[in-house]
């Protein structure tokens, strides 16, 4: 009576440790193959309301999405590596830790995604529309930002290393602890034609501006790398 007693306990204690495994492991990232069809066939996949679009995880690497509609898309983790999301509309679309490099997002739509630690690296995302946008520990190393609108962005501790932000508009972006080093934002005057890049009321402490290039840029009450305000 006391084996059988025994054995029961074992058993027990045994299907408990693994219903807590299992309860612990996270989820593997996957995307709904109707979401990818969808789009890849009427280059439309959003989430409103109860319609949820999920290409979590999804291989999209070198897709043709120009003018593509993925607004509040939940693409965590998906591979976008040269694909093309020229005037995409990506607004409010979760693309954490989602691969982006060398990607096409000339005039794109990103206003309020979460790029949080995404590769953005060599990205084209000139004109792009970054307004509130969170970049936080993002890779955009060697990314043309030109012109690029980033109102209020949260770029904390990301890497800019040889951006281009020439023209860029920053005002009252976060660049708290950010890599700008070689970084270009400097501001051009040609005759009656003027490209401003706007650094007003950003946040730049504890930022790396080592080479960077600042020629003529706005920094009215700029918080520079040593805590204090820009005139």
């Amino acid at each position: 009576m006391n084996i059988v007693l025994g054995l029961r306990t074992l058993t027990s204690i045994i299907l408990s440790i693994a219903f807590f495994t299992l309860y612990l492991t996270s989820p593997a990232i996957a995307a709904n193959d109707d979401d990818i069809n969808q789009l890849l066939t009427n280059n439309l996949c959003v989430t409103f309301l109860w319609d949820s679009c999920d290409l979590s995880g999804a291989d999209l690497h070198g897709a043709n999405l120009e003018d593509a509609n993925l607004s509040g898309a939940n693409l965590k983790g998906a591979n976008l590596e040269g694909a093309n999301l020229k005037n995409a509309n990506l607004s409010g679309a979760d693309l954490t830790s989602a691969n982006l490099a060398n990607t096409e997002l000339v005039l794109a739509d990103l206003n309020r995604a979460n790029l949080t630690e995404a590769d953005l690296h060599n990205s084209r995302l000139w004109d792009a529309n970054l307004t509130l946008a969170n970049l936080k520990s993002a890779n955009l190393k060697q990314a043309n930002l030109l012109d690029a609108r980033l109102w209020g962005t949260n770029l904390t501790q990301a890497d800019l290393t040889e951006a281009k932000l020439h023209g860029a508009n920053l005002e009252y972006a976060n660049l708290f602890e950010s890599n700008l080093s070689g970084a270009d934002l400097h501001s051009s005057f040609f005759r009656s034609h003027k490209k401003v890049t706007n650094l007003s009321n950003a946040n730049l402490e504890g930022a790396n501006l080592t080479d960077a290039n600042l020629t003529g840029t706005k920094m009215s009450g700029t918080v520079m790398p040593d805590g204090s305000i820009h005139d």
